[in-house]
């Protein structure tokens, strides 16, 4: 038997992935960066694995090269093994190799090449820093920060391998969901990744896929709350669990921008950042009291969310001149002085002709006008407004306060909507008329007349 025909069967007879599954081998062939993401029950985790088998051995036929190493990355150690070590011993045939405990390594034999899987946690990512692999994988990709992803691509290298890989499997949700939706998702590439932009690939995972899952676990799926079906069995991107404004619907609250009425009121709003983004709204409202967010100014880098453009105050306010005779409300910090005597944020942006009144800062309560503007249809927001679009229906709770956002996030799009709608607070509830039957009705002892004073 050949090596070419041993990999063949190996693919065929003993990884035997679904079609899905054999469309990602093929991605990950193909592609530098690819994403098996979606629905829960994909067989993400397993495969993931497997093609780390396939890799090494199609490497080591291919090149002659032994001893390739190659990663999996987990969170952290207890999902490291429950979704990966503990599988491994079940699977993995003995004629494929050993599995070292001590290590957390398997090790394929030499008739295979004697490549080598390190399973790896991401408590510390420093740790890895001298380490070099030709593959790596991260299971579970939105649990991690962009950062993971940008430390660790600096790990992949090996000598002799000119095609080294970097793929995942995940399901919607996370702390990382922003990044890793508008990467491989939405497709918008970051600068430093523009020579790979024809090699991002992105493979739906859907729990339909996979006929090796027992009926009850996807009878179980079904009887989820609506938000988490769609996002668990669907592996709908924009539904997610944790999900705060899961009144977000872009077929309501978005829509392309008209010409607005001379009559309408004009207002702005800004959240301050520098190594941060900064996100100013121009905004209009109509005499219903629906607020439509028509203008956005956001200073990030391109293609790198949450990171900021750095510009100085004096070059914002200038990009936002023409919003100057609008009333405007900002993030109260840039009237503070931090450990300098020169002028504030604030004085800045008045000396260019953008004055500021400071906004009510109530998260608790900024978050309710939010989830009450989106469910009375009482704010719509421009499709130019790509930053506000993307980023408020992918915020999360926080950990730490379970009433509010995570603030680790990329929420500063989300902040100056809130000081806006702060400035226009509507009601939680449809204010009931009052009672009239036709009748005034009058102090105790005075004479009762009818309304028309007969």
């Amino acid at each position: 038997m050949t090596k070419q025909s041993k990999r063949v069967d190996l693919l065929n007879d003993v990884i035997n992935p679904t079609k899905r599954q054999r469309d990602f081998i093929k991605a990950v062939l193909k592609n530098k960066y690819t994403l098996y993401g979606g629905a829960a029950g994909g067989g993400k985790s397993y495969i993931l694995r497997w093609i780390m088998v396939y890799l090494l051995i199609n490497w080591y036929i291919k090149t002659g090269i032994t001893g390739i190493r190659v990663g999996i990355f987990c969170e952290d150690y207890p999902s490291l093994k429950d979704r990966q070590i503990s599988k491994i011993r079940m699977e993995f045939p003995l004629w494929l190799g050993d599995y070292k405990t001590t290590d957390h390594e398997f090790i394929l034999r030499p008739e295979w090449g004697g490549g080598v899987i390190c399973f790896r946690n991401l408590d510390r990512p420093e740790k890895y820093l001298s380490s070099e692999f030709a593959a790596i994988a991260i299971d579970e990709m939105t649990l991690n920060e962009q950062s993971v992803f940008d430390f660790l691509r600096m790990r992949l290298r090996w000598t002799g391998i000119n095609d080294t890989k970097f793929f995942g499997g995940t399901n919607p949700g996370g702390k990382g969901h922003m990044w890793v939706k508008s990467l491989f998702i939405d497709h918008i590439i970051p600068k430093n990744l523009k020579q790979f932009a024809d090699k991002i690939a992105f493979v739906q995972a859907k729990v339909d896929d996979n006929p090796y899952l027992a009926s009850t676990y996807i009878d179980n799926l079904d009887t989820l709350p609506d938000k988490l079906r769609k996002a668990y069995k669907n592996g709908d991107w924009n539904i997610f669990e944790g999900q705060v404004f899961e009144e977000f619907n872009s077929e309501i609250h978005v829509c392309k921008p008209f010409e607005i009425p001379d009559n309408w009121t004009r207002l702005r709003a800004m959240d301050w950042g520098f190594t941060k983004p900064y996100a100013i709204y121009g905004a209009a409202v109509d005499q219903d009291n629906t607020i439509y967010i028509t203008h956005e100014i956001y200073g990030c880098k391109q293609g790198q969310p949450n990171v900021g453009s750095q510009e100085t105050a004096r070059e914002v306010a200038r990009k936002c001149k023409f919003m100057k005779s609008w009333y405007g409300v900002a993030d109260p910090a840039i009237w503070q002085r931090t450990g300098h005597d020169g002028p504030t944020i604030q004085e800045i942006f008045a000396t260019e002709g953008i004055v500021w009144d400071k906004a009510d800062n109530d998260r608790i309560a900024g978050k309710m006008q939010v989830h009450e503007r989106l469910r009375q249809r009482k704010v719509v927001i421009f499709e130019t407004c790509k930053n506000l679009i993307r980023t408020l229906p992918a915020l999360t709770y926080s950990k730490r306060n379970v009433e509010d956002v995570d603030t680790d996030q990329e929420d500063h799009a989300y902040d100056a909507f809130r000081y806006m709608l702060m400035s226009r607070p509507i009601s939680a509830y449809d204010v009931k008329k009052e009672f009239n039957d036709g009748y005034k009705y009058v102090d105790e002892g005075r004479e009762e007349q009818s309304a028309w004073g007969v």
